[in-house]
């Protein structure tokens, strides 16, 4: 079949709302004449016929009659979608997706600082940590880590990931930890993510080797599969977790955790934040990123390695 144009669809539909070409004309502002030769190139191109003329009226063929039905739910449809697009660009509201130990730790704490800077900003957090597919998902942006990061969206760096062993003060102090070769008589909390390395303790296994700490087994004590229940942990005072940069600066700073050792394995991840590149103009996306950009300088500058 010859390829049928949309517009040559439109005007039929208008037409057989009407059931008159005069009227069809007047609703596209387009003449009589006009209407006509489009009803008329439709019809060679179907290869069928839509309308039954008379002297003064039209009546729709039971193909015309079936393929105007049809027709009219189509540009419903679609009109109903063009609308939903729109409101979607003019929204303020925005869903990230957060991984969940970054949003636990990190965001959660500074979000009352974004809703006193952009009160009509409606923020929808989703926790997740695989990778994001903004179409399947319908997400607006996200907050990712660097090395499950591989789509084409628009990225910025937000904060590098250090890693390095933290447990509470009390803990410490009873276990006596001077030195990291005293990590090897303490239980080692472990984050055994399967997305972050191969080997579920190779993230302790590379500390431990930079630090050149023989002995010390993470396979013997207790593991998580996400980092802020390691942390948790270390604040419980169950032993030595490794902690990420972002999630136990705070507990540090405040006193709650402690950095017994100075040796920090640089993996080179980021945390990013990523979002469709049509979508990075969009003023509540920038909001948010100009948000993130300067909490996260605040924090760097607060934060001390």
């Amino acid at each position: 079949m010859n390829k049928v144009s949309l517009p040559f669809l439109h005007t039929f539909v208008v037409a057989a709302k009407h059931l008159s070409f005069t009227k069809a004309a007047q609703e596209l502002f387009l003449t009589q004449g006009a209407v006509s030769q489009q009803i008329r190139l439709l019809e060679q191109r179907l290869g069928f016929t839509l309308f039954v003329r008379y002297h003064r009226s039209l009546e729709l063929t039971p193909m015309g009659a079936r393929l105007a039905l049809h027709l009219r739910h189509m540009f419903a449809d679609l009109d109903g979608l063009i609308e939903e697009l729109r409101e979607e660009r003019d929204s303020t509201i925005i869903t990230l997706s957060v991984m969940p130990s970054f949003a636990t730790r990190w965001l959660m704490p500074r979000l009352g600082r974004l809703q006193e800077l952009h009160p009509g900003l409606q923020l929808r957090i989703q926790a997740n940590d695989r990778e994001v597919n903004f179409t399947r998902d319908r997400i607006d942006a996200a907050i990712v880590h660097s090395h499950i990061h591989s789509g084409s969206a628009y990225t910025v760096p937000l904060l590098h990931d250090h890693v390095f062993p933290v447990c509470s003060p009390v803990f410490a102090e009873q276990n006596q930890l001077r030195i990291p070769k005293d990590l090897a008589r303490v239980p080692l909390i472990n984050d055994d993510s399967e997305w972050r390395f191969f080997s579920p303790y190779a993230e302790w296994e590379a500390w431990l080797s930079k630090a050149d700490v023989k002995g010390a087994r993470p396979s013997r004590a207790i593991s998580f599969n996400r980092g802020d229940l390691a942390v948790q942990a270390a604040l419980s005072g169950q032993g030595v977790a490794l902690g990420r940069t972002p999630l136990v600066m705070d507990d540090i700073r405040e006193g709650r955790l402690l950095k017994p050792f100075e040796q920090v394995y640089d993996n080179g991840h980021v945390y990013l934040f990523a979002c469709p590149n049509e979508y990075r103009d969009r003023e509540p996306i920038q909001q948010v990123l100009n948000w993130l950009q300067e909490e996260c300088r605040l924090y760097m500058d607060e934060a001390s390695l």
